[in-house]
């Protein structure tokens, strides 16, 4: 999105992983851990009630934790979501080379006048290169103690990315801007593991493909032309002939 001012606000993986939790539903809310209250992130879904044993404060919610594959999550705190980030895949179809993604007068900038054409223009300007386009992998892991929560939880979650095949995911920029960016559901797992029926863990597990971008470069200013030399065009008409 481009602001009134011209600048686009920029973009990376920590936006794309607050937009994603976000765009389930997910919100921040405030829990006693350890006698102080920290924030976190749940989710509210139809007909299930969240984890009992828990800190005070989800008040019916469900925990909302982002983490990579390889950290382990309490495994009390059931129902609950998790979600983690795994590929980061450069998409070559929608790169675009060279070229900038704006141009406008930088803020140090100063407005002069050409003595020839009379045109109005800043002696500097700021620009940025395109943002780059990359393909997110996220895994959705939904678990529960009963197969209908579960299901009510993959049903909701389909539901917020927008349905199937492919929804949207909603990032906020450096700007304060909302951008929408697709997102295709591309796999849906089960997620059982079931030693007793006392302790059985029930669940799915849904793989998003999102086609983000991510900024790389900061932006930079540029000098411009001032204004241009008559006598450099009256020199070179005298060297042909007058032409």
């Amino acid at each position: 999105m481009t602001r009134l001012n011209g600048r686009t606000g920029e973009v990376f993986l920590e936006d794309f992983d607050i937009g994603i939790v976000e765009s389930v539903g997910a919100e921040l809310i405030e829990i006693e851990l350890d006698g102080e209250l920290a924030p976190e992130y749940a989710i509210r879904f139809d007909g299930v009630t969240g984890p009992i044993e828990n800190p005070p404060g989800y008040s019916g919610m469900t925990p909302v934790v982002f983490q990579e594959p390889e950290d382990v999550f309490q495994g009390g705190y059931l129902p609950h979501l998790v979600i983690s980030r795994s590929d980061i895949t450069p998409d070559l179809i929608r790169w675009f080379p060279g070229g900038h993604e704006y141009r406008i007068p930088a803020s140090v900038a100063e407005m002069v006048t050409s003595p020839t054409t009379g045109a109005v223009g800043p002696t500097m300007v700021e620009m940025k290169q395109w943002t780059l386009p990359f393909n997110l992998q996220y895994d959705l892991h939904l678990r529960g103690k009963r197969r209908f929560d579960v299901d009510r939880m993959f049903r909701q979650v389909v539901k917020r990315l927008g349905g199937f095949p492919y929804g949207q995911v909603f990032v906020k920029d450096s700007e304060g801007d909302i951008r929408g960016y697709h997102a295709f559901l591309e796999t849906a797992s089960k997620l059982d593991e079931v030693v007793e029926i006392g302790d059985r863990t029930l669940g799915h597990t849904l793989s998003v493909r999102v086609e983000a971008e991510l900024d790389f470069t900061d932006p930079y200013l540029v000098k411009t032309v001032t204004g241009i030399d008559v006598s450099v065009f009256t020199r070179a008409r005298g060297l042909n002939g007058g032409a």
